[in-house]
């Protein structure tokens, strides 16, 4: 079986397979198999450096911008590259053939992280032998199919194909669709980005059926009273599907239930042959989908199929665009209505809001018995509702919370901003809910950022993911001044407000899980402060590299009139902020002065200042944390508003700084070096002066200071140690050499007497009567070269800082007459 291949020269490719970088080169060794090739290309927008692919096998090496590989070989392949994610792209490709009885493989990965470097894609390439068609098999996990420009949660997106390049649908894990067949001949892909692992299937491959139509999609509706809404697209959506072809898609729904068929998007081509034709039915009985003059979903009671066909197109200036379909499948249960008790008197002020937003539907909503298009639940109300035949797709559920002084009974402390909990049995879930601040007299609210924080929303810069937060002074509800759009994630920490503030957490209507229940990390905040002068005070404490956008409230509209909005920016330590005015708009005022103010936090001097008559600077740089507060005017004409752009870098004082201590300790310890090889060189030179000292004994016997004992025959020259003042011995035995012509270095036996001897009576010297010594003056060794500039560098320090009439031992000094001649220093020849 090729599946047995494919995992056996997979296993051998990830076990050999050893990612190394070193200076920007990736090594790998591959083992391949004749089954599945690899292609490496190079996909590089000039934004990166260029890569080269250098493939080795043996002693052969090419090297290009995209290599194929494919086996059986044995290669070495290197990537020149120094980001390896960005440029190279691996497409890993297999084929699985079928004969009108069976399939020769499944598809089936495992992958280790010798590949996670890649951005990679895996190919299957799937063929059948006409008139049948192949078919995929995704009962296990289920797929549901999304729009081309969204993403999968878990990173592993699919992609389905039929034979000329056409796509039948881009998909995720965990959805309705079971089954998918397709017509002669096809593929199936996997996109992984680099760092995420494979997570595809197993997905069983079979022959499927004689089919006429370019592909037929099996829907299995999942069970429950408030079941997610199912979209299906036609295939190249939202581009046209291809000229006088077919699709079908075969919807199973659970036992007791409905379906709602709804048209959401359709474009219709201009036909030169035939029309195009949408019908959906049971049992061979169609009925219209497409050119339906109302807005009202089709509704279904059994199983059916859906049948989207085109016709030959004309495309021309007037009609450039083809045929394409969005379609919202939706099942309901049928029979009984569906009770459901609703208590809010332990909500705290908690209101509840139920909207039909489709008056046409058959969806029939009740409170307390009677029927009613919209229903409002009061705070502290008790109310029963029933719902027949509601889906999801029908019912607008929302809350309210009004968050008061006299309601929360610790104001002075901060409190949580919780999502409430719905009964389950409410049709569709909670798509928003809004908390209304009201702040004790002089006070002012403070809306606590979660625990990432939050990011602004602005054109062209929109939020990631569907929850967005709506925050509105003076109560919101339409009657307010909004202030902007956020969602989480980002550098704002908390959000002042002067007057009263509303807050909405929602999600879009494509949501299927409405707004959740918050985390303990993830929930906002409030908190009832003192009365502050500024309209809205924003405290941000950003990180990293990434650009932060401070916009004026309302963005791009102007400000108010006489309206002040301040940011408090903590700067990270080591760290300055570059602000850029990236657009800057100006009124005409009739009553005081717009103004741009910056001043640090730990000064009272402001750095910047500018009004609308002055011209502003680009760009400002401020060493540390920082205060930025803009002001209006009473306007004349024009508005007030603008957007700054900040981002972080290295502090240049702080680099300056770093400069500076470290060429002090290099001084530092330049002298302190300085200071050791004095000392050390100073107490040599006391050991030398001690050592030159001799001692006239009146017996008439020399010995040497230092020396018990002459060497024995067998000690001479045999030495423990060396001291510095022995190296200079030779020169000492030479000049003696020369005065007494004696032999030098050869041992003789003393003959002498043992006794001293006494000089003779003639001479009469004075008995224990002291003579100065009339020898030769001192000689002693020369001072080694090596060590005289370091020797006279200290002698002029000790100079500096002996008294007067010391010399470098610190002994006073001593007249030459006074002196005593001590004669000729005798060396130690060893010991």
């Amino acid at each position: 079986m090729v599946s047995s291949a494919l995992r056996r020269a997979v296993g051998v490719l990830l076990l050999t397979a050893a990612i190394l970088n070193v200076s920007g080169v990736w090594i790998i060794p591959f083992s391949l198999d004749g089954g599945t090739s690899y292609n490496f290309s190079n996909s590089n927008d000039g934004r990166q450096p260029e890569c080269l692919v250098c493939v080795k096998e043996g002693r052969k090496q090419t090297c290009q911008a995209s290599v194929l590989l494919q086996g059986p070989a044995s290669v070495i392949v290197d990537f020149h590259c120094s980001k390896l994610q960005d440029v190279i792209h691996l497409e890993v490709r297999r084929n699985i053939e079928c004969t009108k009885q069976s399939c020769n493989g499944n598809i089936t990965m495992e992958e280790r992280s010798g590949l996670l470097g890649f951005n990679r894609t895996y190919v299957w390439t799937l063929m059948a032998a006409a008139p049948k068609a192949f078919l995929i098999d995704f009962t296990g996990t289920g797929l549901r199919q999304i729009h081309p420009s969204q993403a999968c949660p878990d990173k592993n997106t699919y992609t389905l194909q039929a034979v000329g390049r056409v796509a039948i649908g881009r998909y995720c894990k965990d959805g309705p669709i079971s089954q998918a067949q397709v017509l002669n001949q096809g593929s199936f892909a996997v996109h992984v980005p680099a760092g995420e692992p494979l997570r595809a299937g197993p997905f069983h491959v079979s022959v499927g059926e004689e089919i006429k139509s370019l592909a037929k999609i099996k829907v299995v509706l999942p069970t429950g009273t408030s079941s997610s809404p199912v979209d299906l697209l036609s295939p190249n959506y939202p581009q046209s599907f291809p000229d006088d072809d077919l699709v079908q898609w075969e919807i199973q729904l659970p036992g007791r239930h409905s379906a709602a068929v709804q048209v959401v998007n359709h474009t219709e081509p201009a036909c030169r042959k035939k029309g195009t034709a949408g019908v959906y039915g049971e049992g061979g009985r169609g009925m219209l989908l497409l050119g339906r003059s109302d807005s009202r979903p089709a509704r279904e009671k059994h199983n059916f199929t859906m049948t989207l066909k085109n016709c030959e197109m004309g495309r021309t200036r007037r009609s450039p665009r083809g045929l394409s379909l969005h379609l919202r499948v939706t099942a309901t249960p049928t029979g009984k209505p569906v009770l459901c008790s609703v208590d809010l008197r332990t909500g705290q002020g908690l209101s509840l809001k139920l909207t039909k937003i489709r008056p046409d539907s058959e969806c029939l909503m009740t409170m307390n018995s009677v029927a009613a298009g919209t229903m409002l639940v009061p705070s502290y109300g008790v109310a029963q509702l029933s719902f027949q035949d509601c889906s999801p797709a029908d019912v607008w559920v929302t809350a309210n919370r009004v968050i008061g002084p006299s309601l929360e009974a610790h104001f002075r402390k901060p409190f949580p901003l919780e999502v409430p909990s719905l009964p389950p049995c409410l049709p569709a879930p909670l798509r928003s809910v809004t908390w209304s601040l009201v702040h004790p007299a002089r006070g002012s609210t403070e809306v606590l950022g979660p625990g990432d924080g939050l990011q602004r929303s602005l054109p062209g810069r929109p939020c990631n993911g569907s929850l967005t937060l709506a925050v509105a002074e003076d109560g919101g509800g339409g009657g307010g001044t909004p202030l902007g759009t956020f969602c989480p994630g980002g550098p704002i920490q908390s959000i002042q407000f002067r007057s009263n503030v509303s807050v909405t957490a929602s999600v879009d209507q494509a949501s299927r899980r409405g707004v959740q229940p918050s985390t303990r990390h993830s929930r906002l905040g409030a908190h009832f402060k003192e009365e502050i002068t500024e309209d809205y005070i924003f405290t941000l404490a950003p990180k990293g590299s990434e650009p932060t956008l401070l916009a004026s409230p309302g963005w791009p509209k102007g400000m108010q009139s006489y309206s002040s909005i301040s940011w408090i920016v903590r700067v990270p330590a080591k760290q300055e902020a570059h602000l850029v005015f990236v657009n800057l708009s100006q009124p005409k005022c009739s009553n005081r002065h717009t103004s741009i103010r910056i001043r640090l936090l730990d000064s009272a001097e402001e750095m910047y200042s500018r009004r609308e008559d002055e011209e502003a600077e680009e760009q400002v740089d401020v060493p540390g944390s920082f205060y930025l507060n803009i002001s209006n005017c009473m306007m004349e004409s024009g508005e007030f508003s603008m957007l700054t752009e900040m981002t972080l870098g290295k502090s240049r004082n702080f680099l300056l700084t770093v400069i500076a201590s470290v060429v002090s300790v290099l001084l530092v310890i330049a002298a302190v070096v300085l200071a050791v090889v004095c000392v050390v060189i100073r107490k040599k030179k006391k050991e030398l002066n001690r050592n030159q000292v001799s001692v006239y004994n009146p017996a008439g016997a020399i010995f040497r200071p230092g020396v018990s004992n002459l060497p024995g025959e067998d000690e001479y020259h045999v030495y423990a140690s060396i001291e510095d003042t022995m190296v200079y011995t030779h020169l000492l035995k030479k000049e003696l050499s020369m005065e007494g012509d004696a032999d030098v270095e050869t041992y003789r036996p003393f003959t002498g007497p043992t006794e001293p001897q006494r000089p003779p009576s003639a001479i009469n010297p004075a008995v224990d009567t002291y003579r100065p010594f009339m020898g030769t003056p001192h000689i002693g060794p020369p001072v080694p070269r090596a060590n005289r500039a370091s020797r006279d560098l200290c002698a002029a320090q000790d100079d500096l800082h002996a008294p007067d009439g010391q010399s470098d031992l610190g002994a006073p000094e001593e007249p030459a007459s006074e002196r005593p001649a001590l004669g000729n220093r005798m060396e130690p020849e060893g010991q």
